[in-house]
């Protein structure tokens, strides 16, 4: 039987609010490349993504880095950057929407439906997926 968890280590729950946090980041960097994409204002781009996840934040950038660069070097830079977002969003959402539980003997593992239960993850892990989200950040801006 497992019993929902809060993990006690300091380390893994800094790593772990630290990932939350910076992937923030990385929408907020989203709306601004949709901004600078469509040409409006931050206030204009900030209100018109506000209820947007990543996953419509970069459809939207997709269509407007084509609109606006056409075919090309560059689009194809957008895309791959918008991939790579894909990416570490798809590592962040296993984490964040995982049940984190124990069963009697203390083990912790993270659950997700239609995942098979894992190990937590090293707070390592976690501040490389943090480094990586922050890598892509410096790079959209």
């Amino acid at each position: 039987m497992m019993v929902f968890h809060v993990p006690e280590d300091p380390e893994w729950l800094k790593a772990f609010g630290r990932v939350s946090v910076v992937h923030t980041h990385l929408n907020h960097i989203l709306r601004m490349l949709i901004k600078t994409l469509a040409n409006v204002t931050v206030e204009v781009a900030l209100n018109a993504t506000d209820s947007d996840g990543s996953a419509a934040l970069r459809d939207r950038i997709k269509k407007l880095a084509k609109q606006r660069l056409g075919e090309g070097a560059a689009l194809l830079g957008v895309q791959d950057i918008v991939e790579r977002c894909r990416r570490v969003t798809e590592r962040r959402n296993s984490l964040i929407h995982s049940t984190i539980a124990s069963d009697w003997l203390g083990t912790e593992a993270m659950y997700r439906a239609g995942f098979t239960a894992a190990p937590l993850p090293a707070a390592q892990n976690l501040e490389s997926l943090e480094k990586e989200i922050g890598q892509l950040i410096g790079e959209i801006d």
